[in-house]
């Protein structure tokens, strides 16, 4: 449970450096698409059961996604994080509304 709680926390700071996104497209948009939507497959793939473990995945999708936030890039930012939450709600929606309980949807 403690895990859980971490793993909840980092995705709500996630959402909070998301929220001050404009609309802008990037020309990094392709490929933070392809890393969200790889980085949500790499976690759909963990065992759900080992909470280590999928903290530990949801760390290296916010060091990927981080990439674009240190270049500045809040549209590749959102791209990424949008892909992330696509492929989570298409492929694994349990999961998908956990990390993300705000989103009713």
């Amino acid at each position: 449970m403690w895990m859980m709680r971490h793993l909840l926390y980092i995705v709500a700071v996630l959402a909070v450096v998301l929220a001050g996104c404009g609309e802008k497209k990037s020309p990094l948009d392709a490929e933070a698409r392809d890393s969200g939507m790889r980085a949500a497959a790499a976690l759909v793939a963990v065992d759900h059961t080992d909470t280590m473990s999928m903290e530990r995945a949801v760390m290296d999708a916010k060091a990927k996604q981080s990439v674009y936030a240190l270049k500045r890039d809040s549209a590749a930012v959102r791209a990424f994080d949008e892909a992330f939450r696509s492929y989570l709600k298409e492929k694994d929606r349990p999961l998908y509304q956990s990390l993300f309980p705000e989103d009713k949807k």
